[in-house]
Order: C-alpha cells, then structure tokens, then sequence
C-alpha cells in the first residue's frame, strides 16, 4: 500500500495548512463585518443601528467556532479516508486532494460539515451572547441577539468559501507538480534515446556481427546494417517529436528485434501484428520500446532456448490495445515481482511507461502486466483510447 508523506496530503496537515486559514478567515469576516454595517447605514428602514463593533465581534465568533470545529473534524475526516485506501499515492498525484477522495469518504465529509455547521453556529451564538452579557459587552456592544438563522448562513457561507478556495488552490497544486513531473519525464525520455542510440555494448555486438557477416553472407550483412541506420533514424526521430503513427512505433521495433536476432540468432523467435486499420493510429513515440526491451533482458535472454516475443495491437471497444508478450520469466529466476522490480531499478520500464500514460491520459489509459504460469508467459497489455489526443506533451 503506497500513502502519501504523513500518510495522507501534505494539504492535509494543520501547521501547514492553519496559517492560510487563519488568514482567509479574517478578510471574509472583516468584509462581511463591512458590508453588513454598510447596509445598516444605508437602509432608511433599519430601525436599530448595530455598529461595526457588534458585527465584528459577532462574526469573529462564527469564523474561529468554524476554523476550530468545523476545519478540524473535516481534516480528521478526510485524513482518515487518504489512511485506508490503497494506492493513496498514485490517486492523490492523479487526482488531487478533493477528487482523489472515495465516495464514502465524500458522503462521510459532507455529514461531518453538515453536522459541525448546526453545532458550530448554535456554540457561536452562545458564545456571542456571553461576550455581550459581560461588563465589556454591555458597555460597547449592542444587546440584540442576532438571529440563529443568519449565524447559520453565515457560518455555512464562510465554510464553503474556504472550500472553494481550498478546492482551486489544491487544483493548481496537482496541475503544478503533473507538469514538473512531465517535465521529467521528457528529459528521462531524451536520455533513454540517446543512450539507445549510442548504447556500445548494442553496438558493438551489432558492429562484430556485421564484421563476420560481409564475407559469409555479403546479403545477410547489408540487411543487418539496413536495420541498424533504420533503428537509429527511428530513435533519432521519436526523440524529435511527442507522438507518431502507430506504424512507426512497429517499424522501430521490427529494426530494434532484427538486431537483436543478431545476437541471439534462433534463440529470439518473434512476431508483430498490426492491423491496416491501425497503423495510422497517432500514440506516443517510443512507447513500445521499454516494454520490449525489458520482455528481452528479463524473460528471453536469460534463457538458454530463448523464447517467442510478440507485439500486437488491436482495436477493442473502441480501445487501442497494445500487447508484448514474452516467454520464458519464470524459469531462470525473473518471476513476475522480481521482473517489475528489475524494470523499475533503471528508473525506466514498467513504472515509467505507467507514469507517463498517467500524464498524458489520465484514468482513460490502463497498463496491465500479467503472468501466466502454466504457459511460462509474461505479458504486458496497454489500453489506449483511441480517439482521444494525450493532454500533455510526452
């Protein structure tokens, strides 16, 4: 179970968030205090002039009964709902503090405002009245009990105020740190090409090979060396653009399994599928490539017969579904933990792939990864809308 820091929103923790409280609620009760005394000032009917003092303190009474109970119970609240759900985390960077709430929580924060809003306006009102029976009150405040009906709107027009504001102020967070984060993605993006385009230890295989192959089998060479200029003018293209059609994503990876044929010879058994209708489909560039490069490293290469990869793509629903299925991870140690976490140990792979369809997707993207361990197969599968553009550049 992944929690945010504390373990529930930074937003959520009261030394942090009393301050702007504290604040908000000072200038909502002094203009309120205004426009009420200037109303009273104003209308030829009122028949008692209150005075700004009497507003004043009134209101103050209703705004600190409302910061203490009401904000508190609802920290608690919602404090308790971030506590006991899974993937706390991941919700909370998607979804933000207020949306990324459960329903029942949502229910539950509603009863709690409701119920603090009676209690608070009803306590507020005594206090009130206690300040204007004391010495002090009875010489500088007026001793007209305001009606429990306008402490109550007030009370409920203060709280959804700092509601309001709370709500925009968490939504400019999330939208804040989802693009520091895309950010990042895109500069781990670029490094990730550059190092595949200049990888030695791909290219020196690759190079040797070639080596061999130009006086054994001239025509074998000169293909090689054709999908090792097509990958790099591939690679070199999906780190120039956001997005390509979904038949560049399979030719790059045709170029990148060719090469790795010459490595692996007979060992690599692979097969891609990608209907007509598909191949102009518009996805994020290079969004394959982690996901076949990690079915290599962790499931086929390791093993001694090798093993079959296929990628394949397919419309379902109205979905772009995106499959890379890979034999042989469970036999020689990489089971389906220890394969993720070998993945995500490079910073790249598995997590990335997610965090980045997370950005530019959304809930309306999913990343499933299953393992079947009767059939030895491990498979990767992407769920894409299909006609939905990414919100945010790759």
């Amino acid at each position: 179970m992944s929690h945010p820091v504390a373990p529930y929103p930074p937003n959520l923790t009261w030394r942090r968030i009393a301050p702007r409280l504290f604040v908000l609620n000072q200038v909502l009760l002094v203009v309120g205090a205004f426009s009420l005394h200037a109303t009273e000032v104003l209308s030829p009917q009122q028949p008692q002039s209150l005075g700004l003092a009497y507003y004043f303190t009134w209101l103050q009474c209703v705004g600190m009964v409302g910061l203490l109970l009401t904000a508190n119970a609802m920290l608690l609240v919602a404090r308790n709902g971030w506590r006991t759900m899974p993937d706390a985390q991941a919700r909370y960077d998607r979804e933000g503090l207020y949306k990324g709430l459960p329903t029942r929580t949502k229910w539950e924060l509603l009863a709690t405002t409701l119920a603090c809003l009676l209690a608070g306006s009803w306590l507020s009102q005594q206090i009130f009245i206690a300040i204007q029976t004391s010495t002090w009150g009875q010489a500088h405040l007026s001793q007209a009990y305001p009606p429990f009906k306008l402490t109550l709107f007030n009370a409920t027009y203060g709280t959804l105020s700092v509601y309001v504001f709370e709500y925009f102020q968490d939504r400019a967070a999330v939208t804040e740190a989802r693009e520091r984060k895309a950010h990042k993605l895109t500069a781990e993006t670029q490094l990730h090409l550059l190092r595949s385009q200049l990888d030695p230890h791909m290219l020196f295989n690759t190079l040797s090979n070639l080596y061999e192959l130009i006086d054994d089998s001239p025509q074998q060479a000169r293909a090689m060396l054709l999908h090792l200029i097509g990958f790099l003018r591939s690679t070199l293209n999906g780190s120039l653009v956001t997005q390509h059609a979904l038949a560049d994503e399979f030719k790059l990876a045709s170029d990148y399994l060719s090469l790795m044929q010459i490595r692996m010879g007979d060992r690599l058994r692979t097969s891609l599928l990608l209907p007509d209708a598909l191949q102009g489909v518009e996805v994020p560039a290079m969004l394959l490539q982690p996901l076949i490069e990690n079915a290599i490293k962790h499931g086929l290469e390791p093993a001694r017969q090798g093993g079959d990869l296929i990628v394949a793509a397919q419309d379902e629903a109205g979905q772009l579904v995106l499959r890379v299925r890979n034999s042989g991870a469970r036999k020689h140690g990489t089971t389906s933990d220890s394969h993720e976490a070998k993945a995500d140990q490079g910073g790249f792979g598995l997590r990335y792939v997610r965090e980045r369809l997370e950005n530019l997707y959304g809930e309306a993207a999913q990343l499933e990864r299953s393992h079947h361990p009767d059939q030895d197969i491990t498979e990767v599968t992407i769920r894409l809308p299909l006609a939905t553009t990414p919100k945010h550049a790759a």
